[in-house]
């Protein structure tokens, strides 16, 4: 039994018979999660590097790629992850899971704040952790101000005005692929919980607005939607609906015509990921997601993202939890799934927010 088919059976498990998600269903939950995991520590192997040199230091080994390799840039920024370890962008994304476990399958902002405060201060402590790594600056800023914990909407709302409306970094949309598995059934409250926790750390309706895409399309997968006869998705239409809900977060022509070309674009080079002050915009994260989606080899896109260079672990963690959901765990590599530093430790956290999730399904059920 592969490690892919032993994960779907044990967390199928977790759910009665009579309220089961399909197998389906599971499968691709399952591999949006361990996609934008491995997506992330694949990305840190170039994260901050220009094109040029992510080809100059990983272009003979970039077919074979694997978490090995980060020893060819054995910098300082690097050494701060062992060999196979994600970095912040799927840190976060567990903590949402946890508070959404925590708070009963409800959003609490100020919750998940709290979590991400203690993470900050003291990372994940039971994987030897001594400090959350990789914040960046905005929620830096934000998780610091004194009144965060009371009110953490309206503390990142006044970070973005002190900074002229004009800041729109990717720190949400790195994190919000389990959003998108939360009460995927409806994508009316996906897009409400996107928006929440966005606003905890990223007022710009920029970066509204690459969540709500970003979890709308691993939902509208999840439920099932526009599939051809062959069942293969019609990526053109996911994009359509992405579009009609991320643009509500938006006030102005030139706002949505921008989400649209990152949404759209066809040519990853076109994306610009390693454009000078310019690699953290979160549109170009949703972009390399929606990229992948148009993709249909894990390997080969994680690989292709990753040489692109600039805030490669984010770029590769979007693409890779909207690729993982689009063809599930078996399309995942056997060495990049088995090889996560973390994988147990992870498989118990995905366990409990599945646990938690079975709860949540028998109580809709139940109100029926």
């Amino acid at each position: 039994m592969t490690t892919c088919t032993k994960c779907i059976k044990m967390f199928s498990l977790l759910f009665f018979k009579n309220n089961q998600p399909s197998p389906e269903t599971i499968d691709r939950i399952i591999a949006t999660i361990y996609g934008q995991c491995i997506g992330d520590a694949i990305g840190l192997l170039t994260e901050f590097l220009s094109k040029r040199e992510a080809k100059l230091y990983y272009g003979t080994v970039a077919k074979e790629l694997e978490y090995l390799h980060k020893q060819i840039v054995c910098d300082g920024h690097r050494s701060r992850w062992k060999e196979g370890d994600w970095t912040d962008d799927s840190d976060q994304m567990i903590l949402i899971m946890r508070s959404l476990v925590d708070c009963g399958g409800k959003v609490d902002p100020v919750d998940f704040a709290k979590k991400l405060r203690t993470w900050i201060r003291m990372g994940f402590s039971e994987l030897g952790d001594f400090a959350g790594l990789g914040l960046g600056a905005t929620t830096s800023k934000v998780t610091s101000h004194p009144d965060y914990l009371k009110d953490p909407h309206e503390v990142a709302r006044y970070v973005w005005d002190e900074n002229n409306r004009n800041i729109a970094p990717n720190g949400a949309v790195m994190r919000t692929s389990i959003v998108g598995i939360h009460m995927y059934w409806n994508l009316d409250d996906v897009t409400k919980n996107a928006r929440d926790f966005a606003k905890t750390t990223h007022h710009d309706p920029r970066c509204q607005a690459s969540t709500v895409a970003v979890s709308v399309v691993i939902a509208t997968m999840l439920q099932g939607k526009h599939k051809d006869k062959k069942g293969k998705f019609r990526v053109k239409d996911i994009i359509r609906d992405a579009y009609e809900y991320a643009s509500t977060c938006l006030e102005t022509d030139k706002e949505k015509k921008d989400l649209m070309f990152y949404l759209k674009c066809d040519n990853i080079k076109n994306l610009k990921l390693d454009e000078a002050d310019k690699i953290g915009y979160t549109y170009k994260s949703m972009g390399a997601g929606f990229w992948a989606l148009k993709q249909d080899d894990f390997r080969k896109t994680i690989t292709k993202i990753m040489m692109q260079g600039g805030d490669a672990d984010s770029n590769a963690c979007v693409g890779g939890a909207l690729l993982g959901c689009k063809l599930g765990m078996s399309a995942l590599p056997e060495s990049w799934l088995t090889k996560l530093l973390h994988k147990d430790w992870l498989d118990n956290e995905v366990k409990k927010y599945f646990e938690m999730m079975k709860w949540e399904q028998n109580e809709k059920s139940d109100e029926k």
